[in-house]
This record gives C-alpha cells, sequence and structure tokens, in this order.
C-alpha cells in the first residue's frame, strides 16, 4: 500500500512538472507577443488595485494611463511596454511598482492557413490560440494531410523594429512541427501555440508508387517503416499475371534515378516506385 502511494506521488509530481514548465514556457511567449491597435490589455499594478485597468489600444496605437497619460503600445512587445510604464510610474509616482499585463483580447490580428485542411483560408485571431484548435476551426485535416505542418513567422512577429520587406523575409522563423506527435499531445505542443502575421502550411503526404501487375495502380500514402509487401497489398495485391519475384524498385538517389531487385521486406522512401513485371508463363 505504502508502495502504490509513492508511486502515484510521484507521477503527481512529474504531471506538477510538467504543467509547471508549460505555463512558464507559454507565458514567456506571451511576453514577445507584439501588441497592435484595437488589443485589449489587462494591466495589473500589484498593491495598487485602483491603477489596475483593461484598457483597449487605440487606432493610433496608444492606450491613456493613469498619471503618465498616453502610452504609445503598438508595435511594442508585452514584455517592453510592462518595462516602460513601471518607468514611468517609479519617476515620481511609485515606488518600485510591480506591472503586469496580459493581451485579454486579440483584435483584427490576420493568420493564415494553407494546405490540406478542409476550409483553408485567412483566419482572425482574437486570443491565443493552439494549431490544433485552429485546424479544427478550418474544418480539419483532409485525409491526404501529412505528418509535417510549418509555420512561417515574420520578423515583425518577434520584433518591433520594423524590417524592411527584404529584412523580413530574411529574417522570418521557420517552425517545423510534427502533426502526428501534436496530435497524440506530446509537451513539445507549446511551440504550435500561433500568433499574428503566422502562415501555416499542412503538408501532402508522402507517398509511394505502385505499378504493373496489380489490382489497383496508383499513388499510395507513406508511412514510417512501409514495405515493398504492404505498399504492394495497399494497391490490392498482385493480379494472376504478376511475378512477385521479379518486383523492381526505382529510387532516386542525389538527382538520378537508380532500379534495384529489392527483397519484399525491405523499407520504402518517400517517392519511391514499386514494379511489379507479367509472368513469363
Amino acid at each position: 500500500m505504502i508502495r502504490n502511494y509513492k508511486v502515484k506521488w510521484v507521477w503527481v509530481s512529474l504531471l506538477l512538472g510538467l504543467f509547471t514548465a508549460n505555463a512558464i514556457a507559454q507565458n514567456a511567449e506571451s511576453k514577445d507577443y507584439i501588441v497592435g491597435p484595437g488589443d485589449v490589455l489587462e494591466i495589473v499594478v500589484w498593491d495598487h488595485a485602483d491603477l489596475s485597468r483593461t484598457l483597449e489600444v487605440s487606432q493610433e496605437g496608444d492606450i491613456s494611463y493613469p498619471f503618465i497619460g498616453k502610452v504609445a503600445a503598438a508595435n511594442k512587445s508585452v514584455f517592453s511596454l510592462e518595462n516602460l510604464i513601471r518607468d514611468k510610474l517609479a519617476d515620481g509616482y511609485i515606488v518600485s511598482p510591480q506591472i503586469s499585463i496580459k493581451v485579454a483580447e486579440y483584435i483584427n490580428q490576420k493568420i493564415f492557413l494553407f494546405g490540406e485542411v478542409n476550409r483553408p483560408g485567412s483566419f482572425t485571431l482574437k486570443r491565443r490560440v493552439h494549431l490544433l484548435e485552429l485546424i479544427s476551426d478550418a474544418g480539419g485535416f483532409t485525409e491526404n494531410r501529412g505528418s509535417l505542418g510549418v509555420i512561417v513567422r515574420p520578423a515583425s512577429a518577434k520584433s518591433k523594429e520594423g524590417p524592411t520587406a527584404l529584412e523580413a523575409a530574411k529574417k522570418n522563423e521557420i517552425i517545423e512541427l510534427n502533426l502526428d506527435e501534436l496530435i497524440a499531445g506530446q509537451p513539445n505542443s507549446n511551440s504550435a501555440y500561433v500568433v499574428p502575421g503566422d502562415t501555416i502550411y499542412i503538408k501532402e503526404a508522402e507517398s509511394v508508387y505502385v505499378i504493373g501487375e496489380v489490382g489497383r495502380p496508383g499513388k499510395f500514402k507513406w508511412v514510417k517503416d512501409l514495405t515493398v509487401l504492404q505498399a504492394i497489398s495497399m494497391a490490392g495485391g498482385g493480379t494472376p499475371r504478376a511475378a512477385l519475384n521479379r518486383v523492381s524498385l526505382v529510387r532516386n538517389e542525389n538527382g538520378a534515378e537508380k532500379e534495384v531487385k529489392p527483397k519484399l521486406s525491405e523499407k520504402l522512401l518517400p517517392d519511391d516506385i514499386i514494379k511489379v513485371p507479367e509472368s513469363y508463363f
């Protein structure tokens, strides 16, 4: 009984550690968010409830705050804005103020989703959203989706410097995500939260091709550890005229096609072509 209790306590400790680490990571990411017009900010000054406010950023990019007046908020990260307000309040108003800002509502912030989803297009981000939630809003994955998702994050989503288009293109952040791991809930999912300006591509499934004397020649979804025999089975198996002892495999290696005779247990790579010839008899 004591041993069982200890095991349960270990699991609870591990889960608490995971949730705490994830919460810290999410908080760090939210501090990098670049504030824009229309965003609603919750500003908390610890031990000064009278100075806590929920304010909307004007179309000019400003907020109006007690004592310090108009503050330019747009194009600043949440972290930078916290420091700015803290410094202004410390300048003759409050001793060592502690400021916390949270984006309560994201307004008119566009993100773009393309590829293997049922309703691709642009979406308005009004709050912090996980990629899987966005995909659900887009009607879910198509049957042909692969295991790779790519987020292209513009430099302006991480910086307030306002680079030129050429500089921004060079500084785009590319985030590759394993969608199968994401769906399974593996703990790398914090990187899959989208931010304004993101463009997300859901890649098509990688394929192999089976041609010749099979029931249904064509293109088939490649999965890890797929073998020659399994691919032939996916294509309906060999016909009565198939010579399975003379199956060949065409593979592109360094830009050149190479045809070999594989074992039926050999594992395939994306874009492999399996040829099932006709028997001589």
